[in-house]
């Protein structure tokens, strides 16, 4: 009798898959299942109902920008608690012929800093750099670890006040302070995290200031999520300033082997060997995906 292998499609908005998708393709291909990562090309967000039932055939998920969240859930109107309060989605899922908005990356996050830093001194603040749909998410984080003041850090002080309004309708007891970038060296409050979800260039202003980090505690924690990689210029000044560091790639790592854990319940995956082989790959992928 022929062995059954995980089957179906996780889909992809773009004209080429992210690198994570081209690891997870790597990863069923390695494991002989028959499931793939597929991107949708000319496909756009705003018309999702229109083609939606179209891709439906074998489809698990949809992975969606964060950013886009607003055009997605506009069309359901039943939504989980954490993707209503912060008007934020990362993917689809599809349960008996119906999708489902979902927010992994927040169950995620605070599951990863949880287990990776037990001595996470919470009594001190924590400052979460963007003020964008991912923000929300580690700023929400932040507050469900227990911290009790949250600054978070833009250069668009119009941002500003739109994320900290969502924010403080939700989070209640917790103090969110919004910072201009330009502001954040002089800042005395001493942090224990900080969160960056913003993919800096290494001119960027905002990451000069961040670079001095004198507005961390030693040994607090950096996490950079912004883009999906284990080492960047943010991460390297942390570690010389004493800071201990989680990287996007570690993120992302744990980010999909959750969800594939959820979608193939009886399959053997640990986040320790997704993780490993995604590291160990990265560098191919990155060629294979610049061709």
């Amino acid at each position: 009798m022929a062995e059954n292998k995980p089957t179906g499609k996780i889909f992809e908005i773009g004209e080429k898959l992210s690198l994570a998708g081209l690891h997870m393709n790597l990863y069923f291909k390695n494991r002989n299942w028959h499931a793939e990562c597929v991107a949708l090309k000319e496909r756009e967000l705003t018309d999702l109902k229109k083609w939606l039932p179209y891709v439906q055939d074998g489809a698990l998920m949809l992975k969606i920008p964060t950013e886009e969240s607003p055009v997605v859930l506009e069309h359901f109107p039943q939504l989980p608690t954490a993707v209503r309060w912060l008007e934020t989605a990362d993917s689809l899922i599809l349960e008996n012929g119906q999708w489902w908005p979902r927010l992994y990356s927040y169950e995620t996050l605070r599951n990863l800093v949880i287990t990776r830093f037990r001595d996470l001194d919470i009594s001190l603040d924590a400052y979460v750099i963007g003020a964008n749909h991912m923000g929300r998410v580690a700023a929400a984080v932040t507050a469900l670890l227990g911290f009790s003041r949250i600054h978070l850090v833009d250069e668009d002080m119009n941002k500003l006040a739109k994320e900290a309004e969502v924010l403080r309708r939700y989070l209640f007891g917790v103090k969110i302070e919004t910072i201009p970038a330009q502001a954040l060296t002089v800042q005395e409050r001493p942090g224990s995290l900080m969160l960056n979800t913003l993919k800096l260039q290494d001119d960027s202003a905002v990451l000069g200031d961040l670079s001095y980090f004198n507005f961390m505690k030693t040994g607090g924690v950096v996490v950079d999520f912004s883009e999906c990689t284990m080492h960047n210029r943010l991460l390297e000044e942390a570690q010389r300033a004493d800071l201990k560091t989680l990287s996007g790639l570690e993120v992302q790592a744990h980010l999909d082997a959750s969800i594939l854990m959820k979608l193939f319940p009886g399959e053997y995956i640990t986040y320790e060997d997704y993780f490993e082989s995604f590291s160990d790959n990265l560098q191919g992928l990155k060629n294979s995906s610049s061709v």
